[in-house]
């Protein structure tokens, strides 16, 4: 028989731990799924990537800011990036770059400078990850996104949001709210 004094160690261990697994609304990963297939090669210089993105009839980039321990990164690499509707949709329209604000890797910015992506971070004002920033091809930020964004649709919509330019008449939410009404229809 389990006496209470174990459930309560049980309950006390999964409250320390964090454990989630039941709690979950998201479906687990597929393991079979590419994971690369979302972000492209970058070589480390943004000016690369834009002629990239304009040779290739482009917006533009997604800087996809994020960190190695970012447990909400680590969801939507896992389980929106390999969705096959995200990733044909955001490589048809953008180059897609993955940023690691904690890293010294050098990176060669759009005015030529070399810095690092830390620094890149910070002058984005970066201060929460994920952070999604939209450049266009003149090398401007568009739209800059912060938080977890976890259905595959909505972060399509996100990009359609970017693409129509709505983003200089309404806020996102509203975009979305409209999105949702209209696929219920």
């Amino acid at each position: 028989m389990i006496t209470r004094n174990k459930i309560l160690v049980l309950v006390i261990f999964l409250l320390i731990t964090g454990s989630s697994a039941g709690f979950s609304n998201s479906p687990a990963p597929m393991e079979n799924h590419p994971k690369h297939d979302f972000f492209h090669t970058f070589n480390g210089d943004l000016s690369a990537s834009l002629a990239a993105a304009k040779k290739g009839n482009q917006f533009g980039l997604v800087l996809f800011f994020g960190t190695q321990h970012c447990r909400f990164c680590h969801r939507m690499k896992t389980t929106v990036f390999t969705e096959h509707s995200v990733q044909q949709f955001y490589r048809q329209h953008f180059q897609i770059l993955d940023i690691d604000i904690e890293s010294d890797q050098k990176i060669t910015l759009l005015n030529k400078q070399l810095s690092t992506y830390q620094h890149l971070a910070k002058n984005s004002r970066v201060r929460l990850t994920p952070t999604i920033v939209f450049i266009n091809l003149e090398g401007e930020p568009v739209y800059k996104h912060i938080g977890i964004i976890a259905d595959p649709q909505e972060f399509i919509w996100l990009g359609e949001y970017v693409l129509s330019g709505e983003t200089a008449k309404q806020r996102f939410a509203s975009f979305k709210m409209h999105k949702r009404r209209n696929s219920t229809l």
